[in-house]
């Protein structure tokens, strides 16, 4: 039978005195306010042919903080997989000049990935507003996270053949950026080997991702054909072979938001995405009493992100009652041994 060990202290201290003090933060992620833009662009083009990756050039339109009207040219793109097959609206990259981005929010910026609603109907912005919410979860637990800054988006066909449509969407922090706050550089591998990895931030990786029921994930290796880490970026630091952090997207797929679209995962022979199933590392299940710690000390703080006010009544007490069920496993001596140490990876 495996057993943990317990180092409370020096976890608990590293997680909540991260320091930035390596790069001059960007305007964009700095504020939580709520962004007005208008995409115009040949959007019949974008969503027609959306699994074919089409390149469109466009403009985005906007209003700075201090009244100023903004129009910068912008080139846009399709991103994504699964949900470019089964989303009508889809997931969306834009490419920014940084020569008109200086002087305004967006200073800095160049590429990046917006999250759209995939579908029209309530329960695709709901999805979305989950999904969103994760990411806020996931902050409150170490700053080597994506932050996220929700848009309110008027999407203008300048062909003509398309309505406008108004919804929500949120910007995505690219994981170069993320890496310069910390005097880390992003890192494309093929795979990679566990030990690399700092030991406390994947274990807290492993445990959120269980909270959140979502399997669809990979700490080393990505799909055949794809690079590491399924669903994760990778960040080092120049020079070291040790202490590399994962950064986790694309929650779609997890049991706390159980999407109409998401599948389980045959690999793990579960039936529904709402079954939870613990991937991490039996090597790295030492730092697991002291990542609980921390999800216990931070579990107000956790659950105001995951249960946002503007989500409705039937889908706050469904994500409440899995949430609570998390985290009675998680302090059962018995559960937590069954459930996550006895099943660990490796």
């Amino acid at each position: 039978m495996k057993t943990i060990r317990t180092n409370v202290s020096l976890v608990a201290f590293i997680a909540v005195f991260s320091v930035n003090v390596y790069a001059e933060e960007l305007p964009l992620f700095a504020s939580d306010d709520v962004i007005d833009i208008v995409f115009e662009a040949p959007m019949t083009t974008i969503v027609k042919n959306a699994e074919k990756r089409p390149e469109v050039e466009g403009i985005m339109r906007y209003t700075e903080d201090d009244g100023r009207a903004m129009t910068l040219n912008l080139k846009m793109t399709t991103r994504g997989k699964s949900r470019l097959k089964y989303c009508r609206f889809p997931p969306l990259k834009i490419d920014l000049k940084k020569g008109e981005t200086k002087g305004t929010i967006f200073a800095g910026q160049n590429k990046l990935k917006v999250v759209t609603r995939c579908r029209a109907g309530d329960k695709y912005e709901r999805y979305l507003l989950q999904e969103f919410s994760i990411y806020g979860a996931f902050n409150v637990l170490t700053d080597r996270s994506f932050r996220v800054r929700t848009l309110n988006v008027t999407y203008v066909d300048t062909s003509g053949k398309r309505d406008d449509e108004t919804h929500s969407s949120y910007f995505i922090e690219t994981d170069k950026e993320v890496a310069a706050r910390y005097g880390m550089e992003q890192r494309d591998a093929e795979k990679i080997q566990f030990s690399k990895l700092d030991p406390a931030h994947a274990s807290k990786l492993s445990l959120f991702q269980y909270l959140i029921g979502n399997t669809d994930w990979s700490m080393t290796a990505g799909p055949p054909g794809a690079g590491c880490c399924h669903n994760n970026k990778l960040i080092v630091t120049p020079g070291s072979d040790s202490g590399w952090i994962l950064l986790p997207y694309d929650f779609d797929q997890s049991g706390l938001i159980n999407t109409s679209y998401s599948e389980p995962s045959e690999m793990l022979g579960i039936r529904s995405v709402r079954q939870r199933v613990f991937r991490g590392r039996c090597s790295n299940i030492d730092q697991l009493a002291d990542t609980i710690v921390i999800f216990n000390e931070r579990r107000a703080a956790i659950e105001a992100e995951l249960l946002p006010a503007a989500l409705e009544d039937k889908p706050r007490k469904t994500a409440m009652k899995y949430i609570d069920e998390f985290y009675e496993i998680i302090n059962d001596p018995k559960r937590l041994q069954k459930r996550i140490i006895d099943d660990c990876v490796g």
